[in-house]
């Protein structure tokens, strides 16, 4: 149901998802050291760290398993509630969009 989507860029060959799996959540996590990327609070039971795709997958967008900073990277690991203010934003940008 969500096999990995296979990219070719730059004559090297990725390959992503459109629905994170829980073991590369884990990974973006690991990378991060459990920590909020935007305002830098740790992950706790309360505060549950989740996986943001800044391209919608409506745009292409995958979660991809590329390094950090790579020109594919399309993920950003974020809390609870700097992802709620993602995306109420994107639901700003489709409503003023007549």
């Amino acid at each position: 149901m969500n096999e990995p989507q296979i990219i070719i860029y730059k004559g090297k060959t990725y390959w992503g998802y459109k629905k994170c799996p829980t073991w590369l959540k884990n990974k973006f996590k690991q990378v991060v050291d459990y920590t909020c990327e935007d305002c830098g609070v740790k992950e706790t039971v309360d505060n549950i760290l989740e996986i943001h795709r800044p391209k919608r997958g409506a745009e292409g967008g995958l979660y991809m398993v590329v390094p950090k900073n790579h020109p594919l990277s399309n993920s950003k690991v974020v809390c609870n509630k700097c992802h709620k203010k993602y995306n109420y934003s994107r639901k700003l940008n489709y409503s003023t969009k007549v």
